[in-house]
């Protein structure tokens, strides 16, 4: 039986990835693979984890082909040192952690960390000694950054972005990086490149699990992810800067790779195609390359990946840059945080990824309410980007369950007068609908639906009751009679 874990080791946990390993092994979720080839095998298996609500966090060592120092782990911050309960319980114990620590903690400049225990510069540089795997057959490449942080500094304000973004080996001396047009990493680098500069940028690939967090996650402009890390541990995050360009990043990340972005009309590569995790493979094309002029690393690095793979899994909730869990609980606080009343759940429907479709629901206060709660959602940063569907339902609808949600669809939406389409919202090159001639023209916006599946508020008090057994009084008789009918062993509650 797995162990649990506490607070307190949570916090450790979530400040430290090898600590985080030590107690995913001492509650029994850490599974050790050795042998393991990088090219398609490595992504099977961890595809394969998926199928497991919380999957196991898969350690890879003695990888073909490379030292067997190096190491690559998936499902860090998926995996039950992190996620504790089931359903909304899941997404209401993050949010916990989130009020926890609201305010972000100023990061602190050291001069030294393990991340410097390996100096690599000039012609030692070489991205092809650490493993990249090839995790999708149709990929165009080696990805070796899918949980990394892509760290840029603002030449104008100072301020220090990192955010989650893919990252290919070209070759010995270059990575290329995919980064979605409005990203503040784009915003970044283009006010270098309008400057006639090459644009100074880090990759860290394997850091603590907090600030995989913070850079998968949303943090507004001008609000540093190394800050809200901090915040989420309770303490400043160690920076130091890069030897070559001064950008920061933090003292014990494992593999750190340096180096400077030329402007795509100076240099450019073709990347892509790469699985994303809409299911599909999109967006091959030019792009900058980040040419690395210095690596740093730990003694036996441990690389943290997060491949995507289609959103049909029971482990994609959490999985992915841009995690189920993670952008449920952001955007319930994004509804609260706009004034939206009577807010009982957000989730995302099974298929749909951790954007594609969003599901509220809303204890119905006034007229208007349920609408109210629809526009900020399609509106709101946590969930414009690369959405698609937004449901409201009453908060009498188990929003976990795709069947009640669908029931709620069936029964309670009129299609001509409960729904809302709208144009020019934001999406992105691996949207596998954005419509070829906005694809063309570099216009990266698609429509949204916003349903409505509620009692009509006017008279919502006429509306049909709802048949069905008491929830309350279905778990005693369940309770009851548990033990002496075995049907019942099957069946939560």
């Amino acid at each position: 039986m797995t162990k649990t874990v506490d607070a307190a080791q949570r916090l450790t946990a979530l400040s430290d990835l090898r600590q985080c390993l030590k107690i995913a092994e001492e509650i029994d979720e850490l599974e050790v693979v050795e042998g393991v080839d990088p090219h398609l095998e490595m992504g099977a298996l961890y595809e394969l984890s998926l199928q497991n609500p919380v999957p196991p966090v898969l350690l890879f060592r003695k990888i073909k082909g490379y030292p067997d120092d190096h190491r690559v782990v998936v499902n860090v911050r998926s995996s039950r040192v992190f996620n504790s309960g089931v359903g909304l319980e899941l997404v209401q114990n993050y949010r916990k952690h989130r009020r926890r620590s609201a305010d972000p903690i100023t990061s602190e400049y050291v001069a030294d960390g393990p991340v410097f225990e390996n100096v690599l510069m000039d012609n030692q540089v070489d991205v092809l000694a650490f493993p990249a795997p090839k995790w999708h057959a149709g990929d165009g490449g080696a990805y070796i950054g899918t949980e990394c942080m892509v760290i840029a500094q603002d030449p104008d304000t100072g301020w220090v972005n990192a955010g989650t973004y893919r990252v290919s080996v070209r070759d010995a001396k270059t990575l290329s990086l995919f980064i979605e047009p409005g990203k503040h990493a784009d915003t970044i680098r283009k006010k270098w490149w309008a400057k006639g500069k090459h644009c100074p940028m880090v990759v860290t690939v394997g850091q603590a699990p907090a600030l995989g967090a913070a850079a998968a996650g949303f943090s507004p402009e001008n609000v540093c992810e190394f800050d809200v890390a901090g915040g989420r541990i309770g303490r400043p995050i160690k920076l130091v800067k890069g030897r070559v360009t001064g950008v920061p990043f933090p003292n014990d990340c494992e593999l750190v790779y340096e180096g400077f972005m030329p402007s795509p009309e100076a240099v450019a590569m073709v990347e892509g195609p790469f699985g994303e995790w809409p299911g599909y493979y999109t967006s091959s094309g030019p792009e900058p390359v980040l040419q690395v002029k210095a690596i740093y690393h730990r003694n036996d690095p441990i690389q943290t990946a997060t491949p995507p793979a289609r959103p049909i899994y029971p482990g994609t909730f959490f999985g992915t840059a841009g995690s189920g869990l993670i952008r449920a609980a952001a955007l319930w606080d994004d509804l609260e945080a706009a004034g939206v009343p009577g807010i009982k759940g957000v989730w995302k429907m099974p298929g749909g990824g951790s954007r594609f479709i969003n599901v509220i629901a809303v204890d119905q206060q006034h007229a208007g309410h349920a609408k109210m709660a629809g526009l900020v959602a399609a509106g709101c940063g946590s969930s414009t980007y690369l959405g698609r569907i937004i449901i409201i339902v009453d908060d009498d609808i188990d929003i976990t369950n795709p069947a009640e949600v669908m029931w709620a669809v069936a029964t309670r939406w009129d299609p001509k007068t409960a729904t809302d389409i709208i144009d020019g919202v934001w999406t992105g090159w691996i949207d596998p609908m954005l419509l070829p001639e906005r694809r063309a023209r570099g216009d990266l916006t698609n429509s949204r639906i916003i349903i409505y599946a509620v009692r009509p508020f006017a008279w919502k008090d006429e509306f049909p009751k709802v048949n069905a057994v008491d929830r309350a009084y279905a778990a005693e008789v369940a309770a009851k009679w548990r033990g002496t009918l075995k049907f019942l062993d099957g069946i939560a509650g």
